[in-house]
């Protein structure tokens, strides 16, 4: 099966001047582009929130890229699968050395990138970055330098390390609850009811079971 897809992509490599530039295109420069544009949208949603809101979602996006790296780096360690050109005749569009393919860093990078952006920083983004992140993935293929299988690897990589992450957030968030400015929430002067003091006296609460109440300074 994994030979038969490959063969039915890579074969409409070469039949057309210009869906093989829009091939090489997107098995080469797209992929830095889309990084850019994931950057910029990072940038924008950062406008308007807090510091560690910032930081929680700056740390969230780099810790699903880095752990999505890491799981690519333990798997082509493991020399599951080489180049397509290395076993059989393809019409290969770019050079590559020969060597390890699955899975392929381009497809774990380019879901990785659009699953980050759609999580934790903007759903209308992350679908916008999904269509150039789908298109550089398939063109690994169309260019002749991956198999299927490890596009489809790379893109499940980067599905489990989002998901991973958010998951592992979510626990920190509900175990380590923030307070609102920097860790000790403020003394709050309030109304009280005035069964309980008259306009004597003013009620300094701390939190919820704690409430002290004062003679008024005039």
């Amino acid at each position: 099966m994994n030979d038969l897809v490959f063969g039915a992509i890579n074969g409409l490599a070469g039949l057309s001047p210009l869906f093989d530039a829009v091939g090489r295109f997107a098995a080469g420069p797209l992929i830095y582009l889309l990084f850019a544009a994931g950057g910029v949208s990072l940038l924008l949603a950062m406008r308007g929130r807090t510091r560690t809101d910032n930081l929680w979602m700056v740390g969230q996006v780099g810790a699903a890229l880095a752990l999505g790296f890491l799981v690519n780096r333990v798997l082509r360690w493991m020399e599951l699968s080489r180049r397509p050109f290395e076993s059989r005749p393809v019409v290969q569009l770019v050079q590559h050395e020969p060597g390890v393919s699955f899975p392929s860093n381009h497809a774990t990078a380019a879901v990785t990138v659009a699953l980050v952006v759609g999580v934790f920083v903007s759903a209308t983004w992350g679908l916008a970055l999904g269509v150039p992140a789908a298109l550089v993935a398939l063109s690994r293929v169309f260019v002749g330098v991956h198999w299927p299988a490890d596009i489809l690897c790379g893109a499940v990589v980067g599905l489990v390390a989002t998901l991973l992450v958010r998951w592992a957030a979510r626990l920190l968030r509900d175990r380590f609850p923030r307070s609102g400015g920097g860790g000790v929430e403020a003394p709050r002067l309030v109304s009280a009811p005035r069964a309980e003091v008259d306009a004597e006296t003013v009620v300094l609460v701390r939190d919820p079971d704690q409430t002290v109440v004062l003679p008024r300074v005039r």
